[in-house]
């Protein structure tokens, strides 16, 4: 399965979108930036001691997975869905590979490159507020927690949202199909805050709940669980999925 995770990671390396879609991540970073300057603005007229500095912007950064996920999404649907449309997939189990480690190579490279550009937006976000407002008022043990809360809790709630993405991509074999998806994401958030349904329970509504400063501690069991559940229901589908579909 080494073999495989470097194959891809080498058909990433030289692909001419991978390119296009990281200087597309560092574009948003400077979309964070303007509404992090505007939202801090708008706080601090209602709340002239509200906190900020670099280590909330970790959590802000994280919380806006539903807009920079237009980015996975376009990703997904270069480096998934058009493999699977054009048969490119089947070329490695053409090479006696079983499917489901196929799969999860593809999953585990698509995965780290999301994640690898949310490192590029979420880092100059991070330095350009460090640079006005500092990092931390005091680094004690309270704010270790919280930055070590904040950092778990949202790389796990954002892996499930990429894996959501990833499971579009391979079930569609659709690039537009797939970009399009966080769309989803965009309405559910929405619905949540009516109330509407159970929008809660996914992972990217549930998550920003558990990164937030004053989480409780219900809330922060929920985001996990969330997290965890759509992880594995979605690697199931997509397993699943393949294993059935006639790829030829």
């Amino acid at each position: 399965m080494s073999n495989l995770i470097r194959g891809e990671f080498y058909k990433l390396k030289k692909s001419n979108y991978f390119i296009g879609i990281i200087f597309l991540a560092i574009g948003a970073s400077f979309f964070l930036i303007t509404v992090w300057d505007k939202d801090i603005q708008r706080l601090q007229k209602a709340h002239s001691n509200f906190l900020m500095n670099g280590a909330y912007s970790i959590e802000y950064a994280f919380e806006y997975i539903i807009y920079t996920s237009f980015i996975f999404a376009l990703l997904g649907g270069e480096f998934i869905a058009k493999d699977f449309k054009n048969n490119n997939i089947s070329k490695s189990f053409s090479y006696g590979y079983r499917r489901s480690k196929v799969i999860l190579s593809k999953l585990i490279v698509f995965i780290m490159a999301c994640l690898f550009l949310e490192i590029i937006y979420t880092t100059i976000l991070v330095i350009h507020v460090s640079i006005i407002y500092g990092f931390c008022e005091v680094l004690n043990l309270s704010t270790i927690l919280y930055l070590t809360r904040v950092i778990i809790i949202g790389i796990m709630y954002n892996i499930a949202t990429i894996c959501i993405i990833a499971m579009i991509a391979m079930i569609t074999k659709s690039a537009l199909c797939t970009f399009i998806s966080p769309v989803i994401f965009f309405l559910s958030v929405q619905l949540s805050f009516s109330k509407i349904g159970t929008y809660i329970l996914l992972p990217y509504v549930a998550g920003r709940g558990a990164i937030s400063r004053f989480a409780l501690k219900e809330d922060i069991i929920l985001g996990i669980i969330s997290s965890l559940l759509t992880f594995i229901i979605t690697i199931a589908v997509s397993m699943l999925y393949v294993r059935h579909e006639d790829i030829k």
